[in-house]
């Protein structure tokens, strides 16, 4: 189980597929700042005078909230083409992220291409991976050597999504 993200100017996200019909114009935006680690797009004339790591920090508080309440993750990956694999691990690695998956089916998307589908529902996503899975809390480990581990697991109040 595996796929291709090129990680230029762009970052991994998984979410369950109902999250999607969720996410606002809003939410969208502060992906978008997100991004833009390095404040080389045109957002960065948005807040002028300010210093864009402190505006990248203040204005994605609301999409940390949202990954911290297992909606949805994020991976800044390295900034070339590379091949991820997706493994089922046995709980006792290095498990520090956790998702909901209410619907079964979680979807590994560029957030470039989330945002621009989730504008225009029209548009067909490109999913880069469908991981389907029963109903539930999983816990998912952090990117190691181009490998993802999850488990079914019990929610924690102690689980963070970190990104």
């Amino acid at each position: 189980m595996s796929f291709r993200f090129d990680g230029q100017e762009d970052v991994l996200v998984l979410l369950d597929k109902t999250v999607i019909t969720q996410l606002t114009e809003e939410f969208l935006y502060l992906l978008d700042i997100f991004i833009d680690v390095d404040g080389k797009s045109e957002l960065i004339y948005d807040f002028p005078d300010e210093n864009w790591e402190d505006v990248r920090m203040r204005e994605t508080q609301k999409l940390a909230d949202f990954c911290n309440s297992g909606k949805m993750n994020i991976w800044l990956t390295d900034d070339i083409e590379k091949e991820y694999q997706i493994k089922m691990g046995t709980g006792t690695g290095n498990f520090h992220r956790a998702i909901y998956a209410p619907s079964g089916n979680l979807v590994f998307v560029s957030a470039s291409e989330l945002i621009q589908c989730a504008l225009y529902p029209e548009m067909e996503m490109e999913i880069l991976y469908e991981l389907c899975v029963p109903e539930g809390w999983y816990e998912l480990s952090d990117i190691k050597n181009g490998i993802i581990e999850y488990h079914k697991c019990e929610k924690s109040k102690d689980m963070k999504t970190i990104f």
